[in-house]
């Protein structure tokens, strides 16, 4: 589902997609805030204003939970209707109205603390199981979206004829030639690490027109590695070393902050886990030849560059 509209902070209109579950996500925190507003307007007019402040922290703590940098805006929003409906019907006491006044404060410090929290990547690195195939599983069932990319294989261009390349339609093909399919990953990692983070499984066929996902597991792959490499920890060193360092150099020193490696078996497949957390710092791909900044957007990895870079940088990275 697309809708035509902004990514926050960039001027000009970039289009993005919308997913249903963010639109139902946007639904349940409207219902609950103006729920919440409306319970509020009807206790404080009965007297019993001293209960309701505490029910508020639903929606900031949801909002937050999903989209740390948007959490401040719905505490915002509380904080000011509930400061709105409380001073109107109280004495005006100071102690009373100071007492208000924290109260809606403590909205903002409740949605910046757990901001804070939920972007740590030392939580996010311990709050996922990349071993257990259930957690695997869910992911693959639920297909694509904005915190989950699969890929088939990392290697299927390394081996790639003159002639396949010259006869190719694929314009990463024409361009990166055998390093192709290295260049996607690292394309799909720094779309995450630019964005919110999320989880790339590789050793995933998904048939987009056909809606059926396909473990391949990793043996295509592990065919193309020397003997020796023809394991998890072989492949964990050709992620690191073929794809980190020469594609994503700003973070190949402190690689283990940020990629979560893992091989989970699911249906007797071994496929490669990689679990995101997002960078502290804007993450360019490095080609050799120019830079290129990715960010992620519903299902889809994409390029942005020019002065939605900039807005995009100050927002994401300066201002969040």
């Amino acid at each position: 589902m697309t809708i035509a509209s902004s990514l926050p902070g960039l001027g000009g209109g970039f289009p993005v997609r919308v997913s249903h579950t963010d639109l139902a996500r946007f639904w349940v925190i409207a219902s609950i805030t103006i729920s919440i507003i409306g319970i509020t307007f009807i206790s404080m007019a009965a007297g019993y204003g001293a209960i309701v402040p505490q029910l508020f922290y639903f929606p900031i703590l949801y909002t937050t939970y999903f989209y740390p940098r948007n959490g401040l805006w719905v505490a915002g929003s509380c904080a000011a209707a509930y400061l709105w409906i409380a001073i109107s019907f109280v004495t005006p006491d100071p102690i009373v109205i100071g007492g208000i006044i924290a109260q809606a404060l403590l909205f903002i410090v409740i949605a910046i603390g757990s901001a804070h929290v939920i972007r740590s990547p030392q939580l996010k690195l311990h709050a996922i199981n990349g071993d257990n195939p259930e957690v695997i599983r869910a992911l693959i069932r639920n297909g694509e979206n904005d915190r989950v990319e699969f890929k088939l294989r990392t290697l299927w261009s390394s081996d790639l004829t003159r002639e396949e390349i010259a006869a190719t339609d694929s314009g990463e093909v024409r361009k990166y030639r055998n390093n192709a399919s290295k260049f996607i990953i690292a394309r799909a990692l720094a779309g995450f690490l630019n964005t919110d983070g999320g989880d790339l499984l590789i050793g995933i066929g998904e048939d987009r027109i056909g809606n059926s996902i396909r473990i391949a597991g990793l043996e295509e792959d592990y065919a193309k590695l020397h003997a020796e490499d023809r394991n998890p920890d072989g492949y964990r060193r050709m992620i690191i070393e073929a794809v980190v360092r020469k594609y994503l150099p700003d973070i190949f020193d402190t690689a283990s902050r940020f990629l979560h490696i893992s091989f989970p078996i699911v249906s007797g497949k071994t496929i490669c886990h990689i679990h995101v957390s997002p960078a502290e710092k804007p993450i360019f791909v490095n080609t050799g030849s120019e830079e290129i900044f990715f960010i992620r957007t519903d299902a889809s990895t994409r390029p942005i560059s020019g002065k939605n870079l900039t807005d995009y940088i100050l927002t994401r990275f300066v201002q969040g």
